[in-house]
């Protein structure tokens, strides 16, 4: 089996483990998918995360824009590389989390496929039937209402309003605000009680 490992770092031989301050998996990992797709979608220079992608029926993925010219404004003149593993390794292990494997040592490399302009490799893949991109200007009213709902939750579950030292949280709320202003707002006027009962019905709503 091939696994994929997407990363702007460029020329190495092998994978090293790392963590992400706010990743779900918090020691330090190799993260991989057999998906070449999405390990392009993992190559960005921004220190946080808010990239949506998902996969139909079908097993064809999905990139979903939260707002307008997203895919441009997070992936245009990006570089890096997509590295292919084997997946057959005794160190690289499957995750409670579909598609996702990880490895807690090194892992040699068995192929390096460079990416001069993620945007442009995207855009690629799109016309070749691999990637299906939801703009954000096509997208329903109820798609646009999801997204907004979906920003006023994580900004509380990411507690980007509490005031941080931590630079990659100040980028993020920075972020959030230029891009989410009403959300933000919302957010911000919600109480206590509010926030816990948003949490609580989207926690009940994944068990169904």
């Amino acid at each position: 089996m091939k696994l994929y490992h997407g990363t702007q770092i460029q020329n190495i031989e092998q994978l090293m483990p790392f963590a992400t301050r706010g990743n779900a998996i918090s020691k330090p990992v190799i993260c991989f998918t057999p998906n070449p797709c999405i390990a392009l979608l993992y190559i960005w220079d921004r220190p946080y995360k808010w990239v949506t992608f998902s996969e139909n029926e079908n097993g064809k993925l999905i990139f979903t824009e939260h707002y307008e010219n997203m895919l441009y404004d997070f992936y245009n003149m990006i570089s890096g590389s997509i590295y292919e593993c084997d997946g057959d390794s005794s160190d690289i292990t499957p995750t409670h989390m579909k598609g996702v494997y990880t490895s807690e040592v090194p892992i040699p490399i068995k192929k390096e496929t460079k990416i001069d302009n993620v945007y442009e490799e995207i855009l690629k893949q799109e016309s070749l039937g691999n990637i299906i991109v939801q703009r954000y200007g096509q997208l329903s009213v109820d798609d646009k209402k999801k997204i907004f709902k979906i920003t006023v939750r994580a900004i509380h579950m990411q507690k980007l309003l509490i005031p941080s030292d931590y630079v990659p949280k100040q980028e993020q709320a920075c972020f959030v605000q230029m891009h989410f202003p009403q959300a933000w707002e919302m957010a911000s006027k919600m109480t206590k009680a509010e926030v816990e009962q948003m949490i609580s019905e989207w926690r009940a709503s994944l068990k169904n």
